[in-house]
This record gives structure tokens, C-alpha cells and sequence, in this order.
């Protein structure tokens, strides 16, 4: 996993100055989360993964799907991509490029997974909580997982706080054995 960050880390930080450059950062995130669903598409993995086809056709078909949401810049990066064989790391330069944004916009995201959905109440001062203690705006999403029983896991960026039942449960349990 670490080396196709290593690798797909220039494409981003890249993509993200020329994005920046010619102020369209966001529009630019959007450009490249499509790409990332056009190249998951099972027909389409089919044809860039099929050798028959040579890297101006795959290029050709590829901007040919994403034509109506993509700029002539992009259909350059999209062509770089082909060339120099780096699709298998666009999941990659999303995370990263995603990362970059974030930063950009002095923002994070916090996944919160709980046992059920937390009130407007609970999420607003989970939010003011995380962006106390990182000091950027916070997004919030929420995810549900009923296996959690109660309580909830936070997680952003790297940090992960998990003040779960069933980590409880966990911990309880190793300190009686």
C-alpha cells in the first residue's frame, strides 16, 4: 500500500498545483472522482486492461467517457496517466489529492461509526469537540454499525478513538484473562 502512495504521491501533489493554478481545486476533485468511477467500471477496466488496445485508444475511450466533465488540462493528466501505466494508483491520487484539499481549506473529515444515528445535538458537539482540538473545520459523516451495540468510533486522519461497547467489552475481557 505504501508504494502506490510513493508512486501515485507526484500525480496528486501535480494535479493539485495545476489545479490550484488555474483556481479550480474543487471542480479538479470532481474531474478525478469521476475518473476513479469510470476506471472501477467493470466494462471499461475490460478495455484499458486489454493489450490489443495501444495507449492513444485506451486515452481516446477514457476521455471519450468523461468528455462532458473534464477540461483540456486534465485530459493531458488523464493521457500521462495511460503512458506512464499509473490507473492502477488513481485510488491513490483521489486519497491524496483529497488530503491535499483538505489541507488547502484548513478542513478535516471525522468518520463517526455508531451503533445507531446520533442527534443533531450529538453531532454538533462532537464537531465543536474535533475542531477545538484540531483547530480546522471539521466535516462530519456518520456511518452505522449495528455490531457496535453502543457508543461510538471516531476516526480522522490517523487518530482513532473508540469509545465502543464492544471495544469495552474487548478490554474488559483481556483484563480478566
Amino acid at each position: 500500500m505504501s508504494e502506490l502512495l510513493t508512486t501515485a504521491r507526484p500525480y496528486a501533489k501535480a494535479l493539485f498545483k495545476s489545479a490550484k493554478e488555474q483556481g479550480m481545486i474543487d471542480e479538479y476533485f470532481i474531474m478525478l472522482k469521476n475518473l476513479l468511477a469510470a476506471v472501477e467500471d467493470k466494462n471499461l477496466t475490460k478495455i484499458l486492461s486489454n493489450d490489443s488496445f495501444d495507449s492513444n485508444d485506451k486515452s481516446n475511450i477514457l476521455t471519450d467517457v468523461l468528455k462532458d466533465n473534464i477540461n483540456e488540462s486534465f485530459i493531458r493528466f488523464i493521457k500521462l496517466l495511460i503512458n506512464n501505466d499509473r490507473l492502477d494508483v488513481i485510488n491513490e491520487i483521489v486519497s491524496l489529492y483529497d488530503y491535499l484539499l483538505q489541507e488547502e481549506k484548513s478542513q478535516k473529515t471525522a468518520i463517526i461509526e455508531t451503533a445507531f444515528e446520533l442527534s443533531a445535538d450529538q453531532v454538533k458537539e462532537i464537531k465543536s469537540a474535533l475542531e477545538k482540538r484540531f483547530d480546522k473545520k471539521i466535516e462530519i459523516k456518520q456511518n452505522i454499525d449495528s455490531e457496535l451495540l453502543a457508543g461510538a468510533i471516531v476516526k480522522v486522519d490517523d487518530l482513532v478513538i473508540d469509545g465502543s461497547y464492544k471495544e469495552q467489552l474487548r478490554k474488559l475481557e483481556s483484563q480478566l484473562i
